[in-house]
């Protein structure tokens, strides 16, 4: 049986400033607000179901995965993962996954370690793959559940990609 593993990068967030004391403490902008929730509502239209929501510990992050959690179809706990952060090693994540045994699983975090995650998921070869995740852009993965995740890329898109497909 497949696994559906979606990731999604957070969205716009504030710019790092004197104001803000660490990259952690960045939060979403009002735009990048309205283009998780505009996210949230495709995946709801295109009847995307999810057993498990696990978030970077990093407030955008954090804030992106909320914005799922309010939709009435996604209201479950909220796992924060160190595994998720920035500079995490992939291969942490990867083993954090395995030990997940829901069907339909969602990550929330960053690029470029959700660009790595997806590079060592889906291609066999050692290589990194020159994949663009835009801020609040959406990944689906299938994989069979196994000691070492391999999985196909199902789809990559964009806020924008998602706005036109849902209108």
């Amino acid at each position: 049986m497949f696994m559906e593993l979606y990731l999604m990068r957070h969205g716009k967030a504030q710019n790092t400033s004197t104001n803000i004391s660490s990259d952690s403490k960045r939060k979403l902008t009002e735009s990048g607000k309205k283009e998780i929730l505009n996210v949230v509502k495709c995946m709801e239209r295109m009847e995307i179901d999810l057993d498990y929501i696990a978030s970077s510990p990093l407030d955008r992050a954090k804030q992106t995965a909320n914005i799922v959690i309010k939709n009435p179809r996604y209201q479950r706990p909220l796992f924060i993962w160190d595994e998720l952060k920035p500079e995490t090693n992939v291969a942490n994540t990867i083993s954090k996954i395995s030990s997940i045994k829901s069907r339909s699983v969602l990550l929330v975090g960053h690029a470029p370690h959700l660009v790595n995650l997806i590079s060592q998921i889906i291609s066999p070869a050692p290589v990194e793959l020159n994949i663009s995740l835009k801020k609040g852009g959406f990944v689906h993965i299938q994989y069979l559940p196994n000691s070492k995740i391999m999985g196909t890329l199902r789809s990559i898109l964009t806020p924008k990609q998602l706005k036109k497909i849902c209108k």
